[in-house]
């Protein structure tokens, strides 16, 4: 767990065209605050989220499953944390510290070159994470500069990170990654290749995976705009409960000649390697069922607050509400089943790891948007000009507060409950914030396009075949 202070450790953090402290940002702090649940949870619920392994208590996000009971305790834990901040910070430090459990187990397969042993390599950077319990986050999208060429022919030397030295020592990078989200509050980012956006020959300098400390020299994090609404400007969380209480903080990261010793390089001038880390390590796998279980809570969230809108604007007594909010809670069940499918119906791999099942979470993957965006737009469209019509919340405090107290205010709430839920509603489905949401919901786990085509491909449908089979040979 961090102080905010500690974070100002010389990392190069910039926002609005100034380096800046991490400290020095009053939503960073509160975000972090938010992140910090993570390791409280494991002092105050240690029956749920933490283990012993040889003596030492270790964080459950580190446990390697062995039975669908290990996965459904992780899920639990998971759960727990994504309650804390609504399912709303999808990169807290169990989504990696997931991802490096197999890591430790399944890295054999990255080999070795003349100056590293990439597979010991990984295995001891996922041991380190495990006892230091660090929070690393992690970047592997590459800029969209042109999309038609390979990575290599872009001339400008940020289409992606490239290694531009070797040394005995270790190597030099430079470029880019677009996205790397929670970059300011880590310690360390993971970098390397998405699975999806294959490199080719002739992109071997691009084809590298490693680790490195936020304050590397040469690492620059360029946050995107902030999307609170800060004290000076005059609205409190009662006006933004949502935005003005965290953000998560997407970045761009730009690597200047960075030297990352060869310790923490897990692969080097290898295409096919690069191509194959994510899914290959287990770190796509088990990182997708802590996503999943925090999606769940997050469409809980907004499921809630649609049912909530109507109970607050007298709207559920009315059979079309109810049949719309009968599709969220309905569509609700269906991704929980899903998930618990995923847990029930998983398998060992070939060193022993129970291992969901990867075509219920990509269902989920797959659907869970949908869903979501579903909630929003009921929630929305319910509360309408109730939500679009509350006036700033220092107007409760003007010459206007009394005829505000009684205008607005019902049997179901004053007038102040009325305005602060009506704003968490807008904060969600309507403000910046709440898009910057919608819209992680569909891309941060790839292009959904390409997801589906994947289920599709891998979907098991020999009992629905033979069922045509005996038809068509009768």
């Amino acid at each position: 767990m961090h102080t905010i202070e500690q974070l100002n450790d010389g990392r190069a953090v910039y926002l609005n065209g100034q380096r800046i402290n991490v400290a020095d940002v009053p939503i960073f702090r509160k975000t972090l605050a938010l992140n910090n649940q993570y390791y409280a949870l494991q002092r105050t619920h240690q029956d749920v989220h933490t283990y012993i392994e040889d003596g030492q208590r270790y964080d459950i996000a580190f446990k390697v499953p062995l039975t669908s009971a290990d996965l459904k305790q992780k899920h639990r834990a998971y759960q727990e944390i994504a309650e804390s901040n609504n399912g709303l910070l999808g990169r807290t430090p169990d989504f990696l510290n997931s991802a490096m459990a197999a890591l430790a187990v399944r890295s054999h397969f990255l080999g070795h070159n003349e100056y590293t042993n990439f597979a010991a390599n990984a295995k001891h950077y996922a041991e380190h994470v495990k006892t230091e319990d660090i929070f690393i986050s992690h970047a592997l999208q590459n800029p969209q500069l042109d999309r038609q060429k390979a990575i290599n022919a872009i001339p400008s030397g940020y289409a992606g990170v490239h290694v531009t030295k070797r040394t005995m020592e270790g190597i030099t990078v430079s470029g880019a990654k677009m996205v790397n989200t929670m970059a300011p509050i880590a310690d360390d980012l993971l970098i390397f290749n998405p699975p999806e956006l294959l490199l080719e020959k002739g992109d071997t300098s691009y084809a590298v995976a490693f680790a490195t400390p936020l304050n590397t020299p040469g690492v620059k994090i360029i946050c995107r705009k902030l999307l609170d609404h800060p004290v000076y400007t005059g609205y409190t969380e009662d006006d933004f409960p949502l935005s003005n209480a965290l953000d998560e903080i997407d970045a761009y990261i730009v690597f200047d000649e960075a030297f990352i010793p060869w310790e923490r390089v897990f692969v080097d001038n290898d295409v096919e390697m690069s191509n194959r880390f994510f899914m290959d390590s287990g770190m796509f796998i088990h990182s997708s069922h802590q996503d999943e279980v925090r999606g769940i809570t997050k469409l809980e969230f907004a499921t809630t607050l649609a049912i909530r809108t109507a109970k607050l604007l007298g709207l559920d007594g009315f059979l079309g509400v109810q049949e719309k909010l009968g599709r969220l809670t309905a569509n609700l069940e269906l991704i929980k089943g899903t998930i618990a499918r995923s847990e029930e119906e998983g398998r060992l791999d070939d060193f022993g790891i129970y291992t969901p099942n990867q075509q219920a979470l990509q269902a989920v993957r797959s659907t869970l948007p949908e869903y979501y965006e579903e909630a929003l737009k009921v929630a929305q469209h319910l509360a309408a000009g109730s939500m679009v019509g509350v006036p700033g919340f220092k107007e409760f405090n003007g010459d206007n507060g009394p005829i505000l107290e009684q205008a607005l205010g019902t049997s179901k709430a004053t007038a102040k409950e009325r305005a602060k839920f009506l704003n968490l509603v807008f904060d969600l489905t309507t403000a910046g914030f709440g898009q910057r949401q919608l819209m992680y919901e569909y891309y941060h786990g790839g292009d959904p396009m390409r997801i589906r085509s994947q289920h599709y491909a891998g979907e098991d449908l020999r009992a629905g075949n033979e069922m045509i089979d005996r038809i068509m040979k009768s």
